[in-house]
């Protein structure tokens, strides 16, 4: 091999000479080197060889030695180039790294929001924005009942007792969809356990957390005895609707029976604890009567037509439901007679009852909800009873209870 080195002078390299610096090339072309994205490659301090194999300098000028400063540097540059990799590889760019930093923040936030977008999620919206709904209206019917004890303290006392409320529907939300889990993946895909947001251990932690949550809350206020046991007697049932080996739910009879009286027993102990807050006895005024009545009635409609849009999943693991027996036509028909009735007695309410409620206002609100409960048991008709119509009348359903109770202050 021979080298020209200047117009003046040549030389003979030896063979070992000329195969070490072939394997110095070779060794550096073997160097793993990450690709570097645009910002790291401009922000880097090192210089441009570290990404070549080439020596470009000349060797052995004016009576150097010619091999060993040779050597020497392409030792130097395969260190160099290690030392580049090895940077690289450790994500060491303190550009980088700076910026990681500076997002650490808003990393932080994100996570939050998606933990509470997440048991948000868990809690099912529509049951939690109901139970808000129908808690807040009742206490605000006991205080429009007795405006000469209003106090606005009274509003932060009650506070934590709407916390407590809202925790014990997540337990009851969650402690259904930990043992339905299998159900849902074919039933409710779009639920927080089937889409993988929450692992079942995260569930089980959520569901803990908030039956004690609950129960904490109620034992810092001071909760009587008979609001600490229908609060309890709630959870106890849904426990039982859900869980084995009772798993009510199993059971068409058991759980008309079950939700129906869990409705009861938690409505009945709102206005309770809404009335003995203000230092006075409960009574069952003919309000109470009827909210607690029409309510119980338009829970066990939605104990009929909540299945309508899980026949399917339902009958793969035998839960023999009434809307899987008789179909979501019959189901549809046999509910919206029901709460047919139901606002029929709101309005007999009004006319014969002028001394308890408003008359006007019961006739009018009450056959505007009729005549639109009709429309939609029409439209879904029309439908054919597919899983979307059926899920959207069952949010109308629930929309219509809300109204109901946004009326009871009023009434």
């Amino acid at each position: 091999m021979e080298l020209t080195i200047t117009q003046y002078s040549s030389l003979k390299v030896p063979p070992f000479i000329s195969s070490c610096c072939k394997a110095s090339s070779y060794v550096n072309r073997l160097i793993p080197i990450k690709p570097t994205t645009k910002l790291s490659t401009k922000s880097s301090n090192f210089p441009s060889k570290c990404a070549t194999n080439k020596l470009n300098q000349p060797i052995g000028l004016y009576g150097e030695n010619r091999f060993s400063k040779s050597l020497l540097f392409g030792q130097r540059n395969r260190n160099y180039s290690q030392a580049c990799a090895q940077l690289e590889s450790e994500g060491s760019n303190p550009v980088l790294d700076k910026d990681q930093t500076k997002s650490a923040g808003p990393n932080l936030v994100a996570k939050i929001l998606r933990f509470g977008s997440v048991f948000y999620k868990f809690s099912r919206p529509y049951a939690m924005i109901q139970v808000s709904i129908s808690s807040i209206c009742m206490f605000a019917r006991v205080m429009v009942e007795n405006k000469h004890l209003f106090k606005w303290s009274l509003l932060f006392e009650a506070l934590p007792g709407l916390i407590a409320i809202i925790l014990a529907n997540s337990y009851i939300a969650g402690i259904n969809q930990i043992f339905d889990a299998d159900i849902d993946r074919m039933n409710k895909p779009y639920l927080a356990i089937p889409t993988g947001d929450l692992s079942l251990k995260q569930a089980w932690f959520l569901t803990i957390f908030s039956v004690i949550g609950g129960q904490l809350i109620l034992w810092l206020m001071n909760a009587n005895l008979i609001t600490t046991c229908s609060f309890c007697l709630t959870l106890l049932l849904a426990t039982m609707y859900s869980a084995p080996p009772f798993r009510f739910k199993g059971s068409s009879i058991a759980t008309l029976i079950s939700i129906s009286l869990m409705s009861t027993i938690h409505h009945a102990g709102v206005l309770y604890a809404a009335t003995t807050s203000l230092g006075l006895p409960f009574q069952w005024s003919p309000p109470n009567v009827f909210i607690v009545t029409f309510v119980a009635l338009f829970y066990f409609v939605a104990c009929l037509t909540k299945d309508i849009t899980d026949i399917e999943g339902d009958m793969r693991y035998n839960i023999r439901t009434f809307a899987a027996i008789i179909g979501p036509k019959y189901i549809t028909i046999l509910g919206t007679g029901i709460l047919m009735l139901a606002y029929s007695g709101a309005i007999a309410v009004g006319i014969y009852m002028p001394q308890a409620f408003k008359r006007y206002l019961m006739l009018s609100a009450h056959s505007i909800m009729a005549l639109w409960l009709l429309f939609q048991a029409k439209k879904l008709n029309k439908a054919n009873y597919v899983k979307e119509a059926s899920a959207k009348f069952y949010q109308f359903l629930w929309n219509l209870l809300n109204l109901e109770f946004l009326l009871f202050p009023f009434m």
